[in-house]
């Protein structure tokens, strides 16, 4: 079966696959962080601004678990190593800390019409699809940089065989 995206280079066909797990990874840490508002709004009674941190922080957290091994397996067709981990984590962590910013820059802009619309909830969609264009790009590098090495060595190895650089050495 020859799939839509057979025809496009292998930077087009790891962008497609990010956008499906990243639409995949947003839904869930939407859904999560929409359900965390609705369970500490009965719980508390309402919700403010540190509730509304703790929902996202929690649903970011479980996201990211679930991302990791569909980005590593789905996305750049990559196994799981402790250096991809860690890579994966970084960025991660810097697109924490993005998400954050804009969810606080998000409720602060959208306080002014909390009467029109639920601004903890519309706040942390547009802060989750805001910073994944920025995560896209951190973890083409971190993927990326592996593979494009092994292939300059690889053409390096074709262009320069061993048997003759040994023959040349004698």
């Amino acid at each position: 079966m020859r799939l839509p995206t057979s025809h496009l280079n292998d930077t087009a066909r790891s962008a497609v696959r990010f956008t499906i797990i990243g639409l995949a990874g947003t839904v869930l840490q939407y859904v999560l962080y929409d359900f965390l508002l609705w369970l500490f709004a009965q719980r508390d009674g309402g919700i403010n601004n540190w509730l509304t941190n703790l929902a996202f922080v929690l649903s970011f957290v479980l996201e990211m678990f679930s991302n990791y091994f569909m980005t590593t397996y789905y996305t750049f067709r990559s196994r799981p190593s402790w250096k991809n981990l860690w890579g994966f984590a970084g960025s991660r962590a810097v697109n924490f800390f993005v998400q954050m910013g804009f969810l606080n820059l998000f409720l602060l802009v959208m306080r002014r019409w909390e009467d029109v619309i639920d601004t903890d909830r519309w706040a942390g969609l547009a802060a989750i699809l805001a910073a994944g264009v920025v995560n896209y790009f951190m973890l083409r590098v971190i993927f990326r940089k592996k593979k494009e090495i092994q292939t300059q060595q690889q053409e390096r190895a074709a262009t320069y065989p061993i048997e003759d650089l040994s023959r040349t050495a004698r």
